[in-house]
């Protein structure tokens, strides 16, 4: 190798990561400083191109084995958590589990989880404020409680890709560097939203959903 290309090969080990680093933290500071998720969007799509070579379909589904994720709405300076999802993919026995800090879809605040038990999949539910006592307790096969197991999966990776629908819209995908933003539409014209996922090295980050034109209605989702 010449000393001319060794030294662009050094400069591009040091700059490549400097850059990307500087991408990161300027993107991150964005969302400190006072500038709300749709400001973030509005900027990539007036500053960036879309780069129709980006398929968001290849976000539909996860192979990790493990991952949580965070639900949030309001906005940034008065953001509200109100659910929590783990999956713990580990071994032979797979287990979901939603944490529900509110009452939501006609289900108590509480811990629900999907659980194998003998070769057989149950679902489970704990108030939050169980001191306990079980009779609070609920544990059943999941075909005798199917909407309490649709309630768990819809706050999984997919449910959440579903929940936006981003497996039913065409998204618009954008790149910086190692950053990527896909963003899209869903709803009708009384119920549109835009949503957009950014990720970094190809591994999701966090999903917003807004009202266009809104500054402060939004939800978050934040991958773990």
């Amino acid at each position: 190798m010449s000393n001319k290309r060794k030294i662009i090969f050094k400069e591009a080990l040091f700059n490549v990561p400097f850059l990307l680093i500087v991408t990161v933290v300027t993107l991150l500071f964005m969302f400190f400083s006072g500038r709300s998720p749709y400001d973030v969007e509005q900027l990539v799509k007036h500053d960036l191109h879309s780069d129709p070579t980006l398929n968001i379909t290849s976000f539909l589904t996860t192979e990790a084995r493990s991952y949580k994720t965070a639900y949030y709405y309001g906005d940034n300076k008065d953001k509200v958590k109100y659910a929590e999802f783990e999956y713990k993919g580990k071994g032979d026995a797979p287990e979901s589990i939603l944490t529900l800090y509110e009452a939501r879809d006609g289900f108590d605040a509480g811990i629900y989880s999907l659980v194998w038990f003998y070769d057989e999949q149950y679902v489970t539910y704990i108030p939050l404020d169980s001191t306990g006592d079980n009779s609070s307790f609920i544990k059943s096969p999941v075909m005798e409680n199917p909407q309490m197991y649709e309630l768990v999966k819809s706050y999984s990776w997919e449910g959440a890709m579903l929940g936006f629908g981003a497996t039913n819209e065409t998204a618009s995908g954008y790149k910086l560097l190692g950053l990527r933003m896909y963003i899209w539409n869903t709803g009708d014209s009384e119920t549109l939203r835009e949503c957009f996922l950014w990720t970094i090295g190809g591994n999701p980050q966090e999903m917003y959903s807004c009202i266009p034109g809104s500054q402060g209605e939004y939800r978050k989702t934040v991958f773990k």
